[in-house]
């Protein structure tokens, strides 16, 4: 690291001498600057950003001259922009990270990053970055800024540099540079326009374009609009972003105006056999109807089911075996190929079906989509009365079109079909589309009835019948389909009906006793031979009338033992939980996510007493160990919520699943337990209590002590070494001697650096069964928490063993591999001294702190670690505390409290005895003072 800090050194050196020259007062000769400025600009373009990023931000930080500050924040607001200086960023900040690991050496002594995968990523160097790439610099409009950081960005989302900076990708465009106007703008054309090229782009994310879109020209549209290689970026892109970091409204800003698109893509590609592309859309179209669709925009599917593209382009099979954007004129998009049209709806209503199948929203909101569908198909307005029947007034040529009459009523047949046990579990919404569709169909009854009285009575009226008919081409043909179609219908509505009052479930209510009344009238019809009613509708007619009249007589005079139950007060609460519940067993990310978001909600003001807090803290245990960082973290800050009403069940047992004295979890599941229980304790505080903040300590101690063992893990490791050594040993027999290593454009370095590393991870592992050195420095950060936030209920004497723990880690494991272990050392003593100091502030009495002869042990061994160990974040913490540490013993000497100005030190004694003399100034004395006399 020595290298590393001189040749920064050199370099901002090299960038104040340049820039005093460019921009200083003392030269006067404008010839002269002139030509310093070029020397000073070409400096910090050569300058890697690597290199330039930490020498600019460190002479921001010296308090430069006036003059000289613009010029030096003005290049390092511009480094985004440089070709990889996105990627460059990202990889300084994750250097700088606290949270970072030791990482390998390379032979200047400098952490090694030459492997193209870069250094481990943390949450908070995304946090930084993301702040830091949504920063526009002055020197250029937002507009231009973006444009040079989105498409680096988008690049490294496509993963081609590591999981990792694609993860770290993702979550910066949907944490601040997808919220800004500018940023948001570049994003939508990046991906948007990709997957349709005339969408309308929304001004910001979170409102919708107010336009259709722009249309070219029919002699401007090209042959290929968009490329298969670009609209499979494109969707991949939109995929990442999705299952990257659940952001809500970047998600619904982003899929919404592409709904039809992605709709048609999928479809496409089901009738192509196109797999992977199939299962891309879907993935996003479900993805987000669990998130944040609903059904409005299923609704909006449905009514344009057969959309296949705008009426100037359409998808098309591409050259690489996948799909592309073409061009059509207006005549190839009106004359459509009827057969293949027809032959595509038993398709795309089968893949809605699914779609609405796949649990992506709830039983209520389905019936919500069957009978928005049923307003544009069956019930042809005779109750405008209705709100659930009124139909806007619409110029749609769609709800006209036959086709479009043919493809609803197929749409709702196999919902009635298909669906009929998710439509019938809510039985008002059923019962509601059954009286609309018998008395739609009673009504047009009673007026064929009247048609056909008035055509054998001479009238006007039946004359106007007779010219109507007339002007139809074959109105007999057209009566029978239209009376068929009707008959289906009513019998699938009868269906419904007797299904829902033979269930033993159903119990009568106002409301279904209202709808039952209204139904009753329409059978009472229908089962009345002499209306002309088809056979078929007057049998299930009069059955099911004789069914609700059996119902209706039963419930009419309940018997003590069939009072109906009050209404449960939690039912929402428990549908929540039970939508959490299926959220939380999906395969897709977001949708956990989502199921997350649904427990926090019911912890948020207070704990749902539906909630069984022990099992859903063990359900939170086991979201842990999710592959997402995004949804371990929601389970972590629900485990805090969690925590935050029952702090003693929860703090236990993720303290037990902590330690695991059964020694069955493994590393990653402790160690973000570690980080549950973390924040558990820093939002409990002092609410935490003395009991379980000493259980916490003792553990903590346990764990953190060099005297861990874990046989169980020292057998699996040796079967595990055994097992690689056996491959190994199988594959140099196999090739004739050393395996060699492929790809070719390895260096040396990189596999030396590497090797580093493995030897890093090793030697964490521990040797002879002893703890793992993440697992004791993860309790030692615990314990520094629980000091910090809950001195008082601590003790002194877990206090006094945590401090010894301490120096004797700083003091006997010296070894690299011990490195992280010695900063949380560090950091264990600065969390005591602030304890200490917040109680000082406060005038708290704790009977405890450092004094005397163990304060100067501590800064002793606080020094020597200081000037002597290898690792620069040691140094600087143990400076830091050192500091501290002098000014406590300041303070504790002139006897500064709170209670009086800190800058008038008093002057009395603040101490309760004096060493070596029985005296006690602080004493009151109860009776006179004696005088003895002594040899």
């Amino acid at each position: 690291m020595s290298s590393n800090r001189e040749s920064k050194t050199t370099l901002m050196d090299q960038i104040r001498r340049a820039g005093e020259l460019a921009h200083g007062p003392a030269t006067h000769d404008d010839y002269r600057r002139e030509y310093y400025i070029a020397d000073y600009e070409k400096l910090l373009q050569d300058t890697p950003t690597l290199l330039l990023l930490p020498a600019l931000s460190a002479l921001l930080q010296s308090a430069p001259p006036a003059w000289f500050r613009p010029h030096i924040s003005g290049p390092l607001s511009l480094l985004p922009t440089r070709p990889q200086g996105v990627r460059q960023i990202i990889e300084f900040l994750a250097l700088m990270s606290p949270d970072l690991p030791p990482l390998a050496a390379n032979e200047n002594g400098d952490p090694d990053i030459s492997s193209s995968q870069g250094p481990p990523i943390t949450p908070e160097a995304i946090k930084q970055a993301s702040k830091l790439l949504a920063s526009v610099p002055s020197s250029l409009t937002p507009r231009k800024y973006f444009e040079g950081v989105i498409p680096q960005l988008l690049r490294l989302l496509d993963g081609e540099d590591g999981p990792d900076l694609s993860k770290a990708a993702g979550m910066i465009i949907a944490g601040d540079v997808g919220h800004k106007v500018a940023g948001w703008e570049v994003l939508a054309e990046s991906i948007m326009r990709k997957i349709d090229p005339g969408v309308a782009i929304p001004r910001k994310p979170g409102l919708l374009g107010d336009d259709h879109g722009k249309v070219p020209s029919p002699g401007v549209i090209a042959n290929t609009l968009v490329a298969e290689l670009e609209l499979e970026r494109a969707i991949t892109r939109l995929q990442s972003l999705l299952f990257s970091h659940l952001s809500l409204r970047l998600t619904k800003s982003l899929i919404q105006p592409l709904l039809l698109p992605l709709w048609a893509a999928l479809c496409y590609a089901k009738s192509t056999n196109r797999t992977i592309w199939y299962e891309r859309a879907s993935v996003i179209l479900r993805t987000y109807f669990k998130t944040t669709g609903g059904p409005t925009q299923l609704a909006e599917i449905a009514k344009f089911l057969m959309w296949d593209g705008r009426p100037w382009w359409n998808f098309r099979p591409g050259g690489s075996g996948g799909i592309e954007i073409r061009g059509r004129s207006i005549d190839e998009y009106d004359d459509k190929d009827m057969i293949a049209f027809v032959e595509n709806i038993d398709l795309r209503v089968d893949e809605y079906i699914r779609l609405l199948a796949s649990g992506v929203i709830d039983n209520t909101s389905i019936g919500e989509v069957f009978l928005s569908i049923t307003k544009q198909c069956l019930l042809e307005t005779e109750t405008a009365e209705n709100p659930l029947l009124d139909l806007e007034d619409s110029d749609d040529e769609d709800i006209e079109d036959p086709l479009h009459m043919l493809v609803n009523t197929k749409l709702v047949q196999q919902m009635l079909e298909r669906l009929q046990d998710k439509l019938a579990s809510n039985p008002i919404q059923i019962l509601e589309l059954a009286r609309q569709l018998l008395e739609e169909y009673t009504e047009k009854t009673k007026s064929r009835q009247r048609r056909r009285k008035d055509v054998r009575e001479p009238s006007y009226a039946a004359l106007g019948h007779i010219v109507n008919q007339g002007n139809s081409s074959n109105p007999k043909e057209a009566s029978e389909s239209s009376e068929e179609e009707s008959v289906e219908i009513v019998s699938i509505a009868l269906s419904l009906v007797n299904a829902i009052l033979s269930s033993p479930e159903y119990s009568s209510t106002a409301e279904t006793a209202n709808l039952l009344s209204s139904i009753q009238t329409s059978l009472t019809y229908l089962s009345t031979s002499n209306n002309s009613i088809p056979p078929s509708i007057l049998q299930s007619a009069s059955n099911l009338l004789s069914l609700l009249r059996i119902r209706t007589s039963t419930q009419s005079s309940p018997s003590p033992s069939t009072t109906s139950t009050p209404p449960d007060p939690h039912a929402q609460d428990r549908k929540t939980h039970s939508l959490a519940l299926s959220n939380l067993s999906s395969p897709l990310p977001p949708i956990r996510a989502e199921g997350l978001s649904q427990i926090s909600s019911l912890l948020t003001p207070t704990t749902s007493p539906i909630l069984d807090i022990p099992a859903t803290t063990v359900l939170l245990l086991s979201i842990l160990q999710d592959s997402e960082e995004f949804i371990y973290l929601s389970a972590v800050r629900t485990l805090s919520l969690l925590a935050n009403t029952h702090s003693r069940t929860v703090v236990r047992m993720l303290v037990d699943g902590y330690v695991d004295p059964k020694q069955e979890a493994g590393l990653d599941q402790r160690l973000r337990i570690g980080e549950a229980l973390l924040k558990c304790i820093q939002n409990a505080g002092e609410r935490l209590g003395t009991e379980l903040a000493r259980k916490v300590g003792e553990c903590m101690l346990a764990v953190a002590g060099r005297r861990g063992r874990r046989p169980k893990t020292k057998v699996e490791k040796e079967k595990r070494d055994i097992v690689e050594e056996k491959k190994k040993k199988e594959a140099e027999i196999a090739w004739g001697g050393k395996v060699p290593q492929m790809g070719g454009d390895r260096k040396d370095d990189e596999d030396a650096g590497n090797e580093m590393l493995h030897k890093l991870v090793q030697d964490w592992e521990g040797k002879e069964g002893e703890e793992d050195v993440r697992v004791r420095t993860s309790a030692l950060s615990i314990l520094g928490t629980t000091i910090e936030h809950n001195v008082s209920g601590m003790g002194s004497t877990l206090i006094s063993t945590a401090v010894d723990l301490a120096m004797a880690v700083l003091t006997l494991e010296k070894t690299p591999e011990k490195t992280i272990l010695r900063r949380a050392a560090v950091l264990l003593i600065m969390s005591l001294l602030k304890a200490l100091n917040k109680a000082r502030e406060e005038g708290r009495k704790l009977g405890f702190g450092f004094a005397g002869d163990n304060l100067v042990d501590v800064i002793e061994v606080l020094s020597y670690v200081r000037d002597t160990d290898n690792d620069d974040l040691v140094k600087g913490h143990a400076e830091t505390v050192i500091e501290g540490l002098e000014t406590w013993r300041s303070k504790s000497l002139l006897g500064l409290s709170a209670e009086r100005d800190e800058l008038t030190p008093r002057l009395e004694l603040d101490i309760e005895r004096l060493a070596g003399l029985s005296v006690n100034p602080n004493a009151k004395s109860a009776s006179r003072p004696r005088i003895e006399e002594v040899e």
